[in-house]
């Protein structure tokens, strides 16, 4: 296989060209460039031949389904291609409690619906201890609940009375059961309430309870064509967060974990180099420690990115790499942090 990048060409057919007078027929050629126009795409892959065409930004989701299946030759990826069906699945993970996930969760599914326009929902999983609800100044209802514990009398009307309405574009499901509640969470539940959001939501962002995951929501992980794990710069979370890592991997099959190193520079916390040996390979995002002003905004309710502006720059690469959308506080592309692993 040839992978060629055409984004600095003039003419690019005319480069293409070129190429097919060198290269055996038999050989695939994967073009990469910066058009995003319908057109093109078919004239590349209709008229030339071109066997795929990824536009730029580059996402590890777009190689990972378009272009390693390719590698690994025919039969490979039946699974993949059918998570692609329906809305995208982010789940995002504490590898322990208290690392700030739920604060993750919440910020990408507000920048996710701002840098893309689409139709994204929160799913907040934590059904007795969740925080979303509480951080978004919001009060859920039972219907969370009834569609998890009943999953034949679930349908998509329940679910979008029970969604609230939090920002533009953008709904929260959650629930707030007390410790004492023995609300049931099946698979078949679970499997039900995301498939009815995949139907109506863009995104679905599921705020997953911490490790371990519960076995009834193994089915979010399989879905998901993300899988955010949240980690602090200490001993504890870069070995729970490499065992999530392993877990995704055997249970789905392929690697599409993204580490989130957060309050990177907390006194006290493990040096970049000692985070990057236990982890085997650099953070894929690092967002610094902002201090009180984090806690300011849990405790009025608001999205941390109110109160921490500089924290929508941390996270634009998350949000580029899940949506494949180019925003002007992305970092660098996730193509030279994949070749750096």
């Amino acid at each position: 296989m040839a992978i060629v990048d055409i984004a600095a060409e003039e003419n690019p057919q005319a480069a293409l060209d070129d190429l097919a007078r060198v290269c055996p027929p038999f050989v695939p050629v994967v073009v990469l460039g910066d058009n995003t126009e319908i057109g093109f795409y078919r004239l590349l892959v209709n008229d030339l031949g071109v066997a795929e065409y990824l536009p730029k930004p580059l996402t590890r989701d777009a190689v990972q389904t378009l272009l390693l299946p390719r590698l690994a030759g025919p039969g490979a990826g039946p699974a993949i291609s059918s998570i692609r069906r329906g809305g995208h699945v982010v789940a995002v993970v504490g590898a322990r409690g208290g690392v700030g996930a739920t604060t993750i969760a919440i910020n990408v599914a507000l920048e996710l619906a701002e840098a893309t326009k689409a139709h994204v929902v929160l799913l907040d999983l934590n059904l007795q201890t969740g925080t979303a609800a509480l951080m978004l100044s919001s009060h859920p209802g039972p219907g969370l609940r009834s569609a998890l514990a009943d999953p034949e009398r679930a349908d998509s009307l329940l679910l979008e009375r029970t969604a609230i309405e939090v920002a533009p574009r953008l709904r929260l499901l959650a629930a707030a059961e007390g410790f004492g509640s023995t609300t049931p969470v099946t698979d078949e539940g679970v499997t039900r309430v995301l498939g009815l959001l995949r139907q109506k939501f863009n995104f679905v962002v599921v705020d997953l309870p911490g490790i371990p995951v519960p076995s009834a929501m193994f089915q979010v992980l399989v879905l998901a064509r993300q899988v955010v794990v949240v980690l602090g710069p200490d001993v504890a979370g870069l070995r729970d967060a490499k065992a999530v890592r392993r877990f995704v991997a055997d249970t789905t099959g392929t690697d599409r974990v993204i580490t989130v190193l957060n309050r990177a520079d907390i006194q006290g916390g493990l040096s970049r180099s000692l985070i990057e040996t236990g982890l085997g390979a650099r953070p894929d995002i690092t967002i610094p420690d902002f201090g009180k002003r984090m806690i300011q905004a849990v405790n009025v309710g608001v999205p941390a990115r109110t109160c921490v502006p500089a924290l929508r720059r941390h996270l634009a690469p998350l949000v580029r790499e899940i949506s494949g959308v180019e925003t002007d506080r992305s970092g660098k592309s996730w193509l030279m942090r994949m070749l750096r692993r």
